[in-house]
């Protein structure tokens, strides 16, 4: 009768380790400068975590942060970015949630799914860019990436050379295990 109590204890440490490293594994970033450092603040929005990342990310409007040992209650529009389990990285930006395409890369690349809104009609991505972490997001077209980095003629020699149309701007160059616009803005700095 004794070693009931006992058992139920290590069980109970059990389902808290693994609660834990759950909770580590994703995360917030509370600012574009936290992103950049890799300061991951472990989080959770108190759910299980059977969910695929888009319902923990996308249905949750509050997410409990560990900060330095004390747990705050945050609203996931006052956060920078969060991050699943699985490695995906979404951010919020003017009531949007952009998916990341490339989190070490110079320039961000940005994927959002639009879900159809009638029968028939297929799924679309639209894409779009940041110059830098801090910087606001925008359509990846080739005017905007002009006008972002108008004080860089070699980059837009560069981009006028190699892309003809808007979609052509998200290429992934397999050689060099980036996207082709990061590898010719890192050729032409």
């Amino acid at each position: 009768m004794k070693s009931l109590p006992f058992v139920a204890l290590i069980g109970c440490f059990f389902t808290v380790s693994t609660a834990i490293a759950q909770i580590e594994c994703s995360g917030v970033y509370l600012t574009a400068n936290d992103f950049v450092a890799g300061k991951l603040l472990p989080a959770t929005d108190g759910r299980p975590r059977s969910r695929t990342a888009e319902e923990q990310i996308m249905n949750c409007k509050y997410v409990f942060v560990n900060q330095g040992g004390h747990h705050h209650i945050m609203n996931v529009r006052d956060v920078y970015a969060l991050r699943s389990c699985e490695g995906k990285i979404v951010r919020m930006y003017n009531d949007g949630y952009y998916t990341l395409l490339n989190p070490g890369e110079n320039i961000l690349l940005y994927v959002v799914v639009c879900n159809p809104v009638s029968k028939g009609n297929v799924l679309r991505r639209k894409y779009y860019f940041s110059k830098d972490a801090g910087s606001e997001i925008e359509d990846l077209t080739l005017d905007n990436l002009k006008a972002a980095f108008r004080d860089n003629q070699a980059f837009h020699q560069a981009v006028e050379a190699q892309f003809r149309a808007d979609k052509d701007l998200y290429a992934y160059d397999n050689a060099y295990k980036c996207y082709r616009l990061n590898r010719i803005y890192t050729i032409s700095k």
